[in-house]
């Protein structure tokens, strides 16, 4: 019986080589704390647009306090008079124009990005004009023997000139957060600078009542007009709790 032949290589073909065997991948590593720190965002050190004022803005800011107390007694005459009158209206106007830009300024899904910063411009100039009409108004008062120098900070005993010194303090307070706001403006301190900055409602509400009282009888049509910027406030307000309690 025939055995069958034995197929050989050709040796003109040449064998491919062995592939060597891929080493396996290594493991991820397991996610634990140390990788959850790694990859938290890190906290903000604060806007570059509001810096902490410097020594030299702090000591203009000082010398223009100083001129804003002194500019009843240095006026004198006919000006005196009128700052008499007219600076307190002066100060309530402007704050009222600051305390409502700021609300509109917060309100993202009503006004585009470009307007909102337009917005908290205002609301910043707004405010500054105001308390520099506010330290008007009281050094007048001060310079005319009106009220004390200690009642801005102690308090008469009358309560319609008390919520006016209670509104200046407030108002300078929120002006000093505001200016300091890069310094608050971390995750840490937002929310101690949104309370110490919101006195400022407190301080309106009082100063509307100070203005409407203490000084000139007001026509009916200011004391609407107050009126209805305290009702869309309080309605501004009531919408931008709410909305933040549903998000």
């Amino acid at each position: 019986m025939a055995q069958p032949a034995l197929q050989t290589a050709d040796p003109a073909t040449p064998t491919a080589p062995a592939t060597p065997a891929t080493p396996p991948a290594a493991p991820a590593p397991a996610a634990g704390p140390a990788a959850a720190a790694t990859t938290a965002a890190p906290a903000r050190s604060g806007p570059p647009h509001t810096p902490a004022p410097g020594a030299r803005a702090v000591t203009a800011g000082l010398l223009s306090v100083a001129l804003l107390l002194s500019a009843g007694a240095l006026a004198g005459g006919a000006l005196q008079d009128f700052l008499d009158r007219m600076a307190g209206v002066f100060a309530l106007v402007a704050l009222s124009a600051s305390v409502m830009l700021g609300l509109a300024s917060v309100f993202r899904d009503v006004l585009t990005p470009a307007r909102r910063q337009l917005a908290q411009l205002l609301h910043r100039a707004a405010g500054l004009a105001g308390v520099g009409f506010l330290l008007v108004h009281i050094g007048v008062k001060v310079a005319g023997e009106e009220i004390a120098a200690s009642d801005v900070l102690l308090g008469s005993g009358d309560l319609l000139v008390d919520l006016g010194s209670l509104a200046a303090q407030l108002f300078v307070l929120a002006l000093l957060t505001g200016l300091w706001r890069g310094v608050f403006a971390t995750r840490r301190w937002i929310r101690p600078f949104r309370m110490l900055h919101g006195l400022a409602y407190a301080g309106w509400v009082s100063g509307v009542v100070h203005g409407l009282g203490a000084g000139r009888t007001p026509a009916p049509w200011v004391t609407a007009c107050y009126a209805l910027c305290l009702a869309a406030s309080a309605a501004a307000l009531v919408h931008r709790w709410t909305r933040g309690r549903r998000r």
